[in-house]
Formats: structure tokens, C-alpha cells, sequence
């Protein structure tokens, strides 16, 4: 089974607005297990949209338009389906009472009752957080759906019945289930290298990478008679996966971030954290605080960017500073154990190098040292060199650190 998704509005055509629907609608139906190739945008022409939506019913089997169905003359989603189709579009006469309730107190046009229309041999999905009312039918050995465009209205309505809807038309019986492993330290193209006798081989479960902010997802989805059968088909993937790039991986979950994966962990370890950053300027201890719940593992951050700074607020000897400069192993080294020794914490971590686009010291854009000082007495530090500009400098070695610990 194939799915397509059409976004209908010339606003979007001209990129006055960004279709952030079609990326919620691609990522649930990934979590069903649909396979989905084609978006396409069109403008609020009636010609060009049929043409459109002929042309997906040839490669795909559901076909999702989104937008169009609103009061104005040219919201023509549901005309153009209903010309297409041959099919009656009428109005239902409980969506339009509450249109004109929301009318109340204000003159309703005659217009604004198109929002209660839906076609006749098909299914009205009701709108919680608005008027204009979605449309569902199957027809042609194809199932049609029609969502209104606002964000907020799509959302909720794709959640509370379109996605009941095809489900039912997949299979009735199906359970579809997705886990997603999250990544970091390795390039999207290594590790679907990596998973290539996996990924070459799938059937159920089916894999898919995709990259974000730094991070990896790999989607694993399986489709079974059971919630424990798709339970367990996903969970032996699981396992070849962790047996090939386990190293890699930070946590579970669609949208738990490296952050939070740490909070998780230290929470778990009853453990609390401090800072020391130089080219981070706060980064690390920004990041984990804006998990809800930081203060239960944060202790506190000091950020030293100078070489004043590091002698004043850590004490770091001019000697050390002279000798050894900003950028080394056993600055990074001192940044830490003086931290955790100022903050009484369980662990303190500290960051050091050149962000860029200049060197410093003789170090190269992306040299970085990462001191990890611990309360048993034992410190280490990590140096790495990262490609990319300053963002993405500081962003990878502050994830970096987090999966130093979380592993």
C-alpha cells in the first residue's frame, strides 16, 4: 500500500506558509507502516488540482489532500474530489448548526456553510478545533481523505479519525507498531552501511533512517495479528540493531532528544552534574536544562570563556595556562576536577577548544578536550575534532558528552 499526500493552498505554493502538515501526516504514517513517495503542493486552481489528484490515484493507494475546505470562494478541495469522483457533495445539518454557532453574536455569510459539506456516499471526520468538517470515502479501490489546513485542525482530526480510517481499510485486524532508536556519533550514510544486510533484507519489520539536529533515527515498524507479536518481531530487530551500532545509540523514542536521554540517566543513577565550559558558553547545562525536571540532576555551570575567567572563577594556574595553554588536555583536566570540587557534585564535565573560524594555539577549527571528573576521584579526558561551523562544533561536542556519560 502506497499513500500520497497533496497540501492544497497557493499560500503554501508561494511560500508564504511552510507545510508543516505534510511533515505530521509523513511521520504518523510512517509509524503505520505505510510506504509514501510523492508530496505535492498546488495552488487553489480546480483544473490543476483534479489533474493532480489524477495522477496520484495511478501511483498511489490513499490519497490525503490537505487544505481548501474552508469558507471562500476559492477553498474547492471537496468540489474539485466530488467533480473528480462523480460524487454529490451535501451538507450535514449538525456540522452546520455548528458553524452558525460559532457565529453567534456576528453576520454568517451564506459561504461559510460549505464548511459543514461532505460527500454523500462517504464519511464526515468532525472538526474539534473548528468548523470545516473532513471528508473520508473509498472509491475506485482507492481511499480518499480531506483534512482542513490549519495545523491545529489537521492534527486532531488525523489522530481522532483519519488514522482509524485507514487502518480499518488496511486490515481491520492489523495491529502496526513502531519503536524508534536514536543515534549519535555516526554519519546517517555509515549506518544505514552498517544496517544494509538489515535494511536490503526487511520485511516485517521494515526499517528507515533519517537525520535531524545532529542525531539519527532509525524507525523500526511491524505488523502482526498481536500487540505481543509486533511486540516481539520489533524487539529482535532491536537487538541486531544494538548488536551492530549499539555504541551509538542514546535512547529511545521519536522525539527524546540527547538531553533528555542524560537527565534519564542520571535521575536513574541518583546522580547530580556540573559545568565547565570555554567554547560551549553554556551550552551543555542550557540544553539539559530546558528538560523539564533538570533540577533534580543539575547542580550548577560556570562559564570561563577567558583565560581570565579560568584562572579567577576555577583557579586554574597561570603556569598551567603558560605551559599547557587553553586548549588541552590537562586544561580540560583541571576545568573539571576544580569544578566538581567548587560544586560538591557527583560528576562535572568540562569543555575546551576552538569552535572557529579561526584556529587558537595552533588548533584547528573543531579541536576540542572534554574533561569528565568524577566523585570517586577518577578523571578522564575525551578530544575530538569535529567538522562543521561554530553551531555545529558546540552542538556535537556537547552531545558528545552527554553519550560519554549515558553509555
Amino acid at each position: 500500500m502506497k499513500a500520497e499526500i497533496i497540501a492544497v493552498g497557493t499560500e503554501l505554493l508561494m511560500g508564504q506558509i511552510v507545510n508543516s502538515n505534510a511533515q505530521f501526516i509523513a511521520q504518523r504514517l510512517n509509524e503505520m507502516g505505510l510506504s509514501h513517495h510523492i508530496q505535492t503542493v498546488v495552488g487553489d486552481n480546480p483544473e490543476r488540482l483534479i489533474a493532480v489528484i489524477q495522477q496520484a490515484e495511478q501511483r498511489s493507494d490513499i490519497i490525503i489532500l490537505t487544505g481548501g475546505i474552508g469558507p471562500t470562494r476559492d477553498d474547492l478541495t471537496k468540489e474539485c474530489l466530488g467533480e473528480y469522483l462523480n460524487e454529490e457533495l451535501v451538507i450535514d445539518s449538525e456540522s452546520l448548526e455548528n458553524v452558525k454557532a460559532s457565529f453567534k453574536g456576528r453576520v454568517m455569510v451564506s459561504s461559510n456553510e460549505k464548511m459543514a459539506a461532505t460527500l454523500a456516499n462517504g464519511d464526515l471526520m468532525p472538526n474539534d478545533n473548528g468548523q470545516a468538517i473532513g471528508t473520508v470515502i473509498e472509491k475506485n479501490q482507492h481511499l480518499y481523505l480531506i483534512f482542513p489546513g490549519p495545523p491545529k485542525e489537521l492534527q486532531a482530526m488525523f489522530r481522532n479519525y483519519g488514522q482509524d480510517y485507514i487502518r480499518q481499510w488496511l486490515n481491520e485486524d492489523l495491529v502496526i507498531k513502531s519503536r524508534y532508536l536514536r543515534f549519535f556519533g555516526i554519519g546517517e550514510s555509515l549506518l544505514a552501511d552498517k544496517l544494509d544486510d538489515l535494511i536490503r533484507n526487511q520485511e516485517n519489520p521494515t526499517l528507515a533512517t533519517y537525520a535531524s539536529d545532529y542525531t539519527i533515527t532509525v524507525r523500526i515498524t511491524a505488523s502482526a495479528q498481536t500487540q505481543e507479536e509486533a511486540d516481539g518481531l520489533i524487539a529482535d530487530m532491536i537487538a541486531k540493531i544494538e548488536a551492530i551500532a549499539g555504541e551509538y545509540i542514546f535512547g529511545e523514542g521519536e522525539h527524546i532528544s540527547p538531553a533528555h536521554a542524560l537527565q534519564n540517566k542520571l535521575k536513574a543513577d541518583h546522580l547530580r552534574i556540573a559545568f565547565a565550559e570555554s567554547l560551549t558558553a553554556g551550552l551543555a547545562a542550557d540544553l539539559l536544562a530546558s528538560v523539564p525536571g533538570a533540577s533534580a540532576v543539575l547542580e550548577g555551570g560556570l562559564v570561563t570563556y577567558s583565560r581570565q575567567a579560568k584562572q579567577r572563577l576555577l583557579e586554574i594556574p597561570k603556569d598551567l595556562l603558560d605551559s599547557e595553554g587553553m586548549v588541552s588536555e590537562a586544561c580540560a583536566r583541571a576545568m573539571a576536577e576544580k569544578t566538581r570540587e567548587k560544586f560538591a557534585s557527583d560528576i562535572a564535565v568540562s569543555f575546551t577548544g576552538v569552535a572557529g573560524p579561526d584556529s587558537l594555539e595552533g588548533h584547528k577549527p573543531g579541536t576540542v578536550f572534554v574533561g569528565f571528573a568524577y566523585k570517586n576521584g577518577h578523571t578522564q579526558v575525551k578530544s575530538y575534532h569535529f567538522n562543521g561551523n561554530r553551531e555545529a562544533v558546540r552542538h556535537r561536542v556537547v552531545y558528545a558528552a552527554y553519550l560519554e556519560l549515558i553509555n
